[in-house]
């Protein structure tokens, strides 16, 4: 049997991006994906009637960056593109909308809070400046955090934010409490309560987005699949569906990966699960694996994901007089409304104050509804282990009932007279789809991130075994559409097989380009305060 240079393991885009990196760059690989079609949190469904449904990740902005790397234009991928980034609404009426540029927003948060203006403005300038530090490709230590931000003269402001929570940030800057609660929902994506301390960093997710418009590609979510999927082929890759890795064994010089039908060699694998169903697979786990996995936490605050889509035959709109419909729109019933649903979800129950984020497919792209009709994407959080039961069709259907309920409460629009199609997604069917009810595979709490994630590569994105390279969700920085980790795993990959070392003159400049960073962070941490 023929043996590749590199088996990647799983199929959603992160390992689809890994694999159209190393394919550019020459290297035979062979693409290993357990369901039948690509795309893992990355999902779309055409319906008979022509509404396309957006049943994973809606949001591209993060990842045209890495298209633009791969030219994935050249293998039909376009972008639907708007200014409007992010919005947010309460049951009270207040709206305020993020929009690509930030004199724009700040104008608008000034109009509908007073005073909060130039505080927005501060938080926006720190955030691009601390995630451009910590977005480096070679993740810092938070060690090296800590030192820098101490050995500055004045205090440790950056290591404060890491260690605060959310709410205690975001208190600390702006004074309008529905802002503050808006801010802490944009923050959210990684799945953590806002009064969690260590989740500070994420208060600043919302500011860091302007500069660049809102992307959603041409034809729905599966074009971004189909383009990385037509790279990996093009540049000479295979990709094998409907096999499910069972086990990885050495081999002599190679790798042998294991599924319930064949068996395939190579010399390097990437494995875009995380560490822990990494290890699972291994036929002769080390101590450093096993200590890996005791190490890692995933669930750990029992929160999961359920996403309700919507066939509607009427146009989708979001209710608030005015509201751009293109924007995706973080909605609460009041200010308390995400703390209180999280304390309910860590207790298994399913929340009783609304919080959920709406889009609509059709509102950027006509075509994803046939003409008069409408497609809305909802999404909410909820336990992952219900305290009344599980997981099954009837209680799928009890939550779908109360997130519309919820949204009509906040919006006043009742969308149930409207709905031809309902698909209910809950962490039952994202464990079956992607292996995990975390779409960030590995809990993003503060002792996983950096070069804590994953707790066991001494250096990122390799393993104590030479072959094994570990990509996706689990590894720096984390989960979210973007593709980096497929990207830097590739990069890692490359390096080796050529057997690169880095000279110290480049080693140099790197950690003084991360120290650059680092002291933009710091020096916008001063001047926000």
């Amino acid at each position: 049997m023929a043996t590749d240079d590199v088996i990647v393991i799983g199929g959603g885009h992160n390992g689809l991006a890994c694999a159209a990196w190393l394919v550019r760059h020459g290297v035979g690989v062979t693409v290993l994906e357990a369901n039948a079609e690509l795309g893992g949190c990355v999902w779309t469904e055409e319906l008979d009637s022509g509404h396309r449904l957006e049943r994973g990740a809606i949001d591209h902005s993060g990842v045209v960056g890495l298209a633009e790397e791969l030219e994935l234009h050249r293998f039909g991928l376009r972008f639907h593109h708007s200014e409007e980034l992010l919005a947010a609404g309460f049951a009270d009426g207040t709206r305020i909308g993020i929009a690509q540029d930030l004199e724009r927003t700040v104008a608008r948060v000034e109009a509908v809070f007073p005073g909060d203006g130039d505080a927005y403005r501060r938080l926006a300038v720190l955030a691009q400046a601390v995630f451009g530090f910590v977005e480096q490709p070679s993740p810092p230590s938070f060690a090296d955090v800590v030192a820098l931000a101490t050995a500055a003269r004045g205090s440790g402001d950056l290591v404060r934010l890491l260690v605060a929570s959310s709410e205690s940030v975001l208190a600390e800057r702006i004074e309008a409490p529905l802002l503050r609660s808006a801010l802490a929902m944009a923050g959210s994506h990684n799945q953590l309560p806002p009064w969690l301390p260590g989740t500070g960093i994420f208060a600043l997710l919302g500011p860091s987005v302007h500069g660049r418009p809102a992307a959603r590609p041409v034809g729905g979510s599966a074009g971004l699949i189909r383009a990385l999927g037509r790279a990996i082929e093009a540049g000479g890759g295979r990709i094998v569906t409907d096999a499910r890795v069972d086990r990885i064994s050495e081999a002599g010089h190679g790798v042998v990966v294991w599924t319930s039908r064949d068996r395939f060699h190579a010399r390097t694998v990437v494995s875009s699960l995380d560490v822990v169903r990494t290890t699972r697979l291994l036929e002769r786990p080390s101590d450093e694996f096993r200590s890996a996995c005791r190490r890692a936490r995933t669930g750990a605050l029992n929160v999961a994901e359920l996403k309700v889509d919507l066939a509607l035959d009427r146009p989708a709109t979001i209710g608030f007089d005015g509201g751009d419909p293109r924007a995706l729109w973080l909605l609460q019933e009041h200010e308390r409304s995400l703390g209180d649903a999280f304390r309910s979800i860590l207790a298994g129950r399913l929340p009783d104050t609304a919080a959920m984020m709406w889009a609509s497919p059709s509102a950027m792209d006509p075509e994803a509804a046939p003409p008069g009709g409408g497609v809305v994407w909802l999404s909410s959080f909820v336990p992952g282990r219900l305290a009344d039961g599980s997981w099954d069709e009837s209680q799928e259907e009890r939550a779908a009932d109360r997130l519309l309920e919820g949204f009509r409460r906040i919006t006043g629009v009742d969308l149930a007279p409207s709905i031809l199609v309902r698909r209910v997604t809950s962490p039952r069917l994202w464990r079956h789809r992607i292996g995990t009810d975390n779409p960030n595979h590995l809990d993003l709490t503060l002792d996983q991130l950096f070069s804590w994630r994953p707790p066991i590569a001494a250096r990122p994105y390799r393993t104590p075994l030479p072959w094994l390279y570990l990509s996706g969700a689990g590894t720096y920085p984390g989960g979210g559409l973007s593709g980096i980790p497929g990207r830097n795993a590739a990069r890692a990959v490359l390096e080796d097989l050529r057997g690169h070392r880095r000279s110290p003159w480049s080693t140099a400049r790197s950690e003084l380009r991360g120290l650059r960073r680092a002291m933009a962070a710091y020096l916008a941490m001063r001047r926000s305060t």
